[in-house]
């Protein structure tokens, strides 16, 4: 039998377990479930759908099987891109693809700019131009997008109407990790390259916030070695060349076309550099497509180039990683 002395001191020892279970559990409410840990990498998928063009008569406008928009649906499902930039493409294929990337549980955010509008396939309006799909919301100020004003006299005629065509710098403002993004695509006229100064221009640090990251993906129709590229990129392309652009591109760092390149890319074989302007062909041999990111926000990133039979451009995959104190 036990004394009054053990009894109390049961009592005693049983008194402390409560209160000490009592302060783990109200730490544990406070402290609340861990959120997801924040990204450090962004995941962007560029494309050129050809959704309307003769060259891709299979397109024709539709977004049903068989098509590009099929062919995003799908490949954003195996990559799940943060953002999503698209060229030559219909109004009505835009609309289709957010409605099947949402019954995919791809949900996302979209902006729309036309570029012309005398595009048989593209029904009705004729319709054609380029979009920005986000992961995020697109903020409320809503999209931006910029005529060029540098046009090369440009047109398109159809069932004998002539319009010019109106290619722009399509720019959605979102977020990312909980800060503000500029994510943008354009479709550049080969002939015109002063296109791009206007694309530096538009997205150089002042013209948009220092806390700002910027994203930047679409066809330019210029390839890595073309002085007007120098609008873009942060590194030379060799000697004598002086860029004044603020962005990494997603593949100048695959060594692997470093000493063969694309037509129309910089060989770069002599004291082993870290990047080269030149990367995987996106259009037959030539690479005239890009996904671009800015070098204050982001340190480091790789891309690849997929050639499907739904377009006669391929599609770009670019994953970028956040800087230390972005």
């Amino acid at each position: 039998m036990r004394g009054a002395g053990a009894e109390r001191a049961a009592r005693a020892a049983a008194v402390v377990l409560v209160a000490a279970a009592v302060l783990v559990l109200v730490t544990l409410v406070r402290k609340g479930p861990e959120g997801p840990p924040t990204p450090t990498e962004v995941r962007v998928l560029h494309y050129n759908l050809c959704g309307a063009a003769a060259a891709c008569p299979w397109n024709s406008g539709g977004s049903g099987t068989g098509t590009s928009v099929e062919r995003v649906v799908k490949e954003s499902a195996a990559f799940a891109p943060d953002l999503i930039t698209l060229n030559e493409i219909c109004a009505t294929q835009y609309r289709a693809l957010l409605e099947q990337l949402e019954e995919a549980g791809r949900r996302m955010h979209g902006t729309y700019a036309s570029s012309q509008d005398n595009v048989p396939n593209c029904g009705p309006t004729g319709e054609y131009g380029t979009a920005v799909l986000s992961r995020a919301a697109i903020e409320p100020a809503g999209p931006d997008y910029l005529p060029f004003t540098r046009t090369a006299g440009e047109t398109y005629t159809n069932g004998g109407r002539t319009v010019a065509v109106r290619r722009g710098l399509l720019c959605a403002p979102t977020r990312f990790a909980g800060k503000p993004l500029h994510a943008c695509t354009a479709h550049t006229n080969a002939k015109a390259p002063e296109q791009l100064r206007e694309i530096r221009d538009r997205l150089v640090e002042g013209a948009v916030p220092r806390g700002t990251r910027v994203l930047l993906a679409g066809d330019l129709n210029l390839q890595p070695n073309e002085p007007a590229l120098g609008f873009l990129y942060a590194h030379a392309s060799g000697d004598g060349d002086r860029p004044t652009g603020r962005f990494l591109e997603g593949d100048e760092t695959d060594r692997t076309w470093f000493s063969q390149g694309s037509t129309g890319g910089v060989v770069c074989t002599g004291s082993e550099p870290e990047r080269c302007r030149n990367g995987e062909p996106t259009a037959g041999d030539r690479k005239i497509d890009y996904v671009f990111a800015d070098t204050r926000h982001f340190s480091g990133g790789h891309s690849d180039a997929r050639l499907f039979e739904e377009s006669d451009h391929a599609m770009l995959t670019a994953v970028f990683s956040l800087a230390p104190d972005a």
